[in-house]
């Protein structure tokens, strides 16, 4: 998913629920509010005075460093 300051907050939360925690931890409460239905990052970010560049930057980091639900190794070894 190419995030950008276009991107809906509601559709990173729908690819990556674990970032859910990552909006919390910037005290912008996403998971909760109706807001995210169509507030874009951009807008997040004015909202709460953020700078949107920062917040996508540590966004992806953010995800970045999820684990991965797709097993490194094969179980039958």
């Amino acid at each position: 998913m190419d995030i950008n300051k276009e991107t809906p907050i509601h559709q990173v939360l729908s690819a990556y629920p674990e970032t859910a925690r990552f909006f919390a931890d910037l005290n912008m409460s996403c998971g909760g509010c109706f807001a995210v239905n169509f507030d874009t990052l951009e807008n997040g970010a004015m909202m709460h005075g953020m700078d949107v560049s920062i917040i996508i930057r540590k966004l992806n980091q953010y995800i970045d460093n999820l684990p991965s639900s797709v097993p490194t190794q094969d179980s039958s070894e």
